[in-house]
C-alpha cells in the first residue's frame, strides 16, 4: 500500500488532542463559537476522525510505512491458526502472498461462516471502522477472529444472513459446475475453494488448520505473479 501526502500528515500527530487542534481556523470558530465548543463536536467525527479512528489509522499507517513491523511482532499465539496468519501477516501485507481464509466459528450458540480476504482485513482497520479489526487483540489472543459483513463471504445461521463483497483483490464469480471462484485482481489467476476441486488453481494451495477454538479453518495461499 503506497502512503499518501494526506496519510504522512496525520503521523506527524504526537496526540489526538493535536490533531483536533489543528482543525480549527477562523472560519470554523465564527460559525461554531468558542474552542471547546469546536473540540466537542469534532470528538463526535463531524469533519473529523474520532479518536477510535484516529488511533486505529495511525496503527495501521506506522505499519505500513515499515513493512518489518507486523501486528503480530513479539507475540506467540497459541492457537494454531493464529500462528498461521502470523507466519503469513508479512508476505501479504507486501503482496507477495495472498491469502484467503474460510472459517465456520461458533457465536453465542450461531454459526458464524464465510472467506476472508486476510489482505483486506488487515487493511480494514484504514478503511472500515464499523468492522475494523483489531489485530494487535486478536494476535495476544484477547478478541477472537470471524467473518463479518465486510468480508468476501458472511453467512449467519440464525439471521440466514448472507452477504458477498469484492475486495480490492478479489472478484467473486460463480460457476454452475465449479461453484464460487475468486479472481484474483493483480494477476487474473482464480482460486477454487471447492475442496473436491482436482486443482485449487495457478500457484495455489489448500491448507486445513486444527483449531480448537473454530469449528473449521481453511487457508488457500496463492502466490501473487504481478504484471508489472
Amino acid at each position: 500500500m503506497k502512503l499518501t501526502e494526506q496519510d504522512l500528515y496525520l503521523l506527524e500527530f504526537a496526540s489526538y488532542e493535536d490533531y483536533l487542534n489543528s482543525l480549527i481556523d477562523g472560519k470554523s470558530l465564527q460559525y461554531f463559537g468558542n474552542r471547546e465548543n469546536l473540540i466537542s463536536l469534532y470528538r463526535t467525527g463531524y469533519r473529523a476522525l474520532t479518536k477510535q479512528a484516529f488511533d486505529a489509522q495511525r496503527t495501521f499507517l506506522k505499519v505500513t510505512k515499515d513493512p518489518n513491523t507486523m501486528f503480530s511482532r513479539n507475540l506467540t499465539p497459541t492457537e494454531p491458526f493464529l500462528r498461521e496468519l502470523a507466519d503469513r501477516e508479512r508476505s501479504n501485507r507486501l503482496g507477495i502472498l495472498s491469502t484467503i481464509i474460510y472459517m465456520r466459528y461458533m457465536k453465542n450458540g450461531t454459526e458464524i461462516s464465510g472467506y476472508i480476504d486476510y489482505e483486506d482485513a488487515l487493511r480494514r482497520v484504514l478503511q472500515d471502522q464499523q468492522y475494523a479489526i483489531d489485530w494487535k487483540a486478536i494476535f495476544a489472543e484477547e478478541k477472537v477472529l470471524y467473518p463479518t459483513p465486510a468480508d468476501l463471504l458472511y453467512y449467519n445461521t440464525k439471521t440466514g444472513r448472507n452477504i458477498r463483497n469484492n475486495t480490492r483483490n478479489y472478484q467473486i464469480l460463480c460457476d454452475p459446475h465449479q461453484g464460487v471462484i475468486f479472481r484474483n485482481m493483480y494477476d487474473r489467476k482464480d482460486i477454487f475453494p471447492n475442496p473436491l476441486a482436482v486443482t485449487h488453481g495457478t500457484n495455489t494451495k489448500r491448507e486445513v488448520v486444527e483449531s480448537d477454538l473454530y469449528e473449521q479453518v481453511v487457508l488457500y495461499d496463492h502466490v501473487v505473479r504481478k504484471n508489472y
